[in-house]
């Protein structure tokens, strides 16, 4: 019988041995089992998750949008905020309750187009009620002549096209308001090149002109040598007011003026007759507001000041206007130019001013020139309030004329009235029963408050803006569309000599001279590249 071998112990083979963990023992087979379960699953798990984040994505991204397009955001980065909102049209553009169209009647390659466009999407952005249409004449001549057909609009040929004297209509049912181009960029006088973009002013101007539910009348006094105040009664116009002259009585009153809201006695340089004062009286004691902007005015022998007649007037109310020439003395409040006759009163609280002190803060103020004080009786059916005063370093020069002819120093004398002065004021009688108010009266002492430099110059902004909050009172509405002025631009190539000049140093001088430098500096690191080479050997060669 043969004997067996002894077997050799062999190796565990570490394909079927478990191998050991950490702590010595080795992993029983259901984790064995497990680990395989776990990894067939990794891959199907993998596509559940990513499955998840995708609609994951999807559903934030459509949320983000949703909430894009209710939140309406966007940056200006244009000099001087050229499509930035003012308050006032956000005012206007959330205030509308229905649909309100707009025509833009410009053609795709007109200068003023695009400024449109972005300015009538950020009115989008706004209000859900504004409905834009562009009818370019050139694109779509069928619609644009239907659309001039429906509002019979004026047009013209030019060049063989047919160009409507209009750049866009703003309607609202039964109302409209044509946009002329004129109106979407000012001029400048002194310089025709410049230009002053007045989009905002247009547009909301005619939003609210054809939002305007109720039109009251806004009636000016003629027939005294008054100042013709356009600027105002544009403002007016483009807030909803109708605006009427009140002819003056000739001899015989006729009663009240009826349906007025407001009565504008603006700046009278002659004697304002009896009759006259008599009918202004009968309407404030009725309830009416008057507004009365008049400054000291000299006789025609230059000797004394024209007795302008509305002292009864102004006495119903408890207020008279002095026959004084205010100076200001503190360097904070007067022009650096001239004597002191130029300064920036400072407003006193009441919401006639309310507007024009939050506008403080900002630099925007008030500027009157050539003013006359105004001082409480202590009699009539109300009291005075402050609307603007002056420092008290100011003075009210009592004997102008004789001053006038020496030539000295304005200071104060002894019978001078001292500061500080009031020089806008307003005052309010007791309401009737039933009535929301009593008659008012703003009363300035400067006929300059209405000259149509305060609503074209950034620089007199808060003299406006103070005018429009005072007949915002005096008729119990909101205060007046007031749009602040965009920087103007100089139009087309401007050429001077100066420019030349640059032009010539640029082309003929630094960028010759620049372009020479630029080729040596090439020249001279190849030369270096090459002196760095290897000799090649002579079996290169």
């Amino acid at each position: 019988m043969k004997k067996q071998r002894p077997q050799k112990p062999t190796e565990p083979d570490a394909r079927t041995v478990p191998r050991a963990s950490a702590s010595g023992s080795s992993s029983p087979p259901e984790a064995r089992d497990d680990a395989s379960t776990s990894s067939s699953a990794s891959p199907t798990a993998t596509k559940i998750s990513a499955s998840v984040g995708i609609v994951a994505a999807m559903v934030l991204a459509t949320l983000v949008n949703v909430f894009v397009a209710r939140h309406f955001r966007r940056w200006d980065w244009t000099r001087g905020g050229l499509y930035t909102l003012s308050e006032a049209t956000v005012a206007t553009l959330r205030s509308i309750q229905e649909p309100v169209r707009v025509h833009v009647l410009l053609p795709s390659g007109d200068a003023l187009t695009v400024s449109v466009q972005h300015l009538l999407e950020g009115y989008r952005g706004e209000t859900a009620q504004l409905e834009v249409e562009y009818v370019d004449p050139d694109r779509r001549p069928a619609d644009f002549l239907a659309i001039v057909q429906r509002y019979q609009i004026e047009v013209e040929r030019e060049d063989g096209r047919v160009v409507a004297r209009a750049a866009a209509i703003v309607s609202r049912g039964d109302r409209r308001e044509i946009i002329r181009q004129q109106e979407l960029v000012e001029v400048d006088a002194d310089d025709d090149l410049k230009r002053r973009p007045r989009l905002e002013q247009a547009f909301t101007g005619a939003l609210r002109s054809v939002l305007s539910s109720d039109h009251p009348k806004a009636c000016f006094a003629t027939g005294h040598g008054e100042n013709p105040s356009a600027a105002l009664r544009e403002h007016l116009r483009r807030d909803g007011y109708e605006l009427e002259n009140v002819e003056p009585a000739r001899g015989g009153g006729d009663g009240a003026i009826e349906g007025c809201k407001v009565l504008v006695i603006a700046g009278p340089t002659e004697h304002v007759p009896a009759a006259d004062i008599a009918r202004y009286k009968a309407y404030v004691q009725k309830g009416g507001s008057a507004l009365v902007a008049a400054g000291p005015q000299p006789d025609a022998g230059d000797r004394g000041y024209v007795d302008l007649g509305l002292g009864e007037l102004l006495a119903v109310f408890g207020a008279k206007l002095d026959a004084d020439f205010v100076f200001e003395l503190d360097p904070r409040q007067r022009s650096a130019r001239g004597r002191g006759e130029t300064f920036a009163p400072i407003p006193r609280p009441h919401p006639a001013t309310r507007s024009l002190i939050k506008a403080a803060d900002k630099g925007v103020v008030p500027v009157l020139t050539v003013a006359s004080s105004l001082s409480p009786t202590g009699a009539g059916g109300a009291v005075p309030v402050p609307l603007l005063a002056t420092s008290e370093q100011a003075f009210g020069m009592v004997d102008f004329f004789a001053w006038a002819k020496t030539g000295a120093p304005a200071v104060p004398l002894a019978d001078d009235k001292k500061g500080p002065l009031s020089v806008a004021v307003a005052s309010e009688l007791p309401a009737s029963q039933g009535a929301a108010h009593g008659g008012r009266l703003v009363a300035i002492g400067s006929a300059g408050v209405l000259d149509a430099a305060n609503w074209q110059s950034e620089d007199l902004r808060g003299t406006a803006m103070f005018m429009e909050s005072a007949v915002a009172w005096l008729t119990a509405r909101p205060p007046i569309l007031d749009i602040p002025q965009k920087p103007s631009f100089t139009a087309g190539l401007h050429v001077s000599d100066a420019w030349l000049a640059g032009a010539f140093r640029y082309t003929v001088i630094y960028m010759p001279f620049a372009a020479l430098l630029l080729g040596v500096a090439v020249y001279l690191r190849r030369r270096g590249e090459r002196r760095g080479l290897p000799e090649p050997t002579k079996g290169e060669r």
